[in-house]
């Protein structure tokens, strides 16, 4: 374990030196354009590099290595960081929709805005517009920078192409993802496989497109292909269940985020979909008045933890997360030829520590 875990941390540090270098060259690019541009470039810079996991283009290079073994081709790490932004862009889009004010232990990009442009104006309307504004421009700004990353990895053509291609297809399951996640909140008809096929496109997404983007790289066959994708949607899935459970149930401090949002706003999550299919009358009633109520307490945020264990929904939720995790591990046994065992083993063990983390 301690050597998976040493070589986990030795990728991310590539990874992140890797995106420190690309968004310093893109700062030190619009310099010529005046402060206001060099300003608002060091500042997505900041936004994405003050935290986060890596985890997207670390599968990127897993996916290679689970092909090839150990050897990477350097420009490699340079197209996995556009699956990095592109998650980035997309958050950065979420804090806005969620209204979040901070994002791993920093003011969200809309926030750090509107307070700027308050302490000059004292205007709160227009200072809300401007946040808005530029956080809307700041999401477009990292989607696009995604993109261009794979263009400034200079690989193949034809790797290249592919590439963009699995980038296209994760950015539009992504929109789509959102979609389907803000009709859910009035989708009386809306149940847990609803649920999943959300969170396939908005969170999974980026974890099978983001293996078989290394994978592609290393020109893997059909079948290894297939099964990197089911397990990246499988985890990928996994991954974001346990994401909705340290939502309501985790530490803020280890989060960098508050964990009463999901219960404020009334989000459906799996615990929510389990707790309503589990409970009784009364438990649904009393769900019904907590959830998304606009005014509500600590006191009663408590009471829907305090529901959602009752009903035994936090449980079941749990047990879903690991049929997900272990449907996903065993879809790599599917790759033809076999994958590189020690990297086929990498992924299992990241797999595990995923659905344990509490952060």
């Amino acid at each position: 374990m301690t050597d998976y875990l040493e070589s986990l941390k030795e990728e991310i540090v590539t990874v992140t030196k890797t995106l420190d270098k690309f968004f310093s060259n893109k700062v030190e690019q619009v310099t010529n354009l005046g402060p206001w541009h060099k300003q608002y470039y060091s500042n997505i810079k900041e936004y994405i590099m003050r935290g986060g996991k890596r985890l997207r283009p670390v599968l990127v290079i897993l996916g290679y290595k689970a092909i090839k073994g150990d050897t990477v081709p350097k420009n490699l790490y340079t197209a996995a960081l556009s699956v990095e932004i592109l998650h980035n862009g997309s958050l950065l889009h979420d804090d806005l929709i969620d209204h979040d004010e901070t994002r791993r232990g920093g003011k969200t990009f809309h926030a750090t805005y509107r307070d700027l442009y308050f302490d000059r104006t004292k205007n709160e309307k227009a200072s809300f517009d401007h946040g808005m504004t530029m956080a809307i421009l700041g999401g477009d700004s990292l989607i696009n920078l995604g993109a261009s990353a794979i263009t400034a990895a200079n690989l193949d053509s034809d790797i290249a192409s592919l590439c963009h291609h699995l980038y296209e297809f994760a950015f539009q399951n992504l929109v789509d993802g959102v979609l389907l996640e803000m009709n859910m909140i009035r989708d009386e008809t809306a149940t847990s496989e609803t649920y999943l096929k959300m969170v396939r496109m908005k969170t999974a997404v980026l974890f099978d497109r983001s293996l078989m983007m290394g994978a592609a790289a290393a020109r893997a066959t059909e079948f290894q292909l297939k099964a990197l994708e089911e397990f990246g949607i499988k985890v990928g899935q996994a991954f974001q269940v346990q994401d909705d459970i340290l939502g309501s149930f985790g530490d803020e401090e280890k989060l960098g985020k508050s964990v009463s949002g999901d219960i404020r706003e009334g989000k459906k999550t799996m615990l929510v979909f389990e707790a309503y299919a589990k409970a009784n009358v009364k438990q649904r009633k009393e769900l019904d008045s907590l959830l998304g109520k606009s005014d509500i307490t600590d006191t009663e945020i408590e009471r829907v933890r305090e529901l959602f264990r009752e009903t035994g929904a936090l449980e079941s939720t749990q047990r879903k997360m690991i049929e997900l995790l272990t449907t996903g591990q065993k879809a790599l046994d599917k790759a033809k030829p076999s994958l590189d065992n020690k990297y086929k083993e990498f992924l299992i063990g990241l797999s595990n520590f995923l659905v344990q983390r509490d952060f």
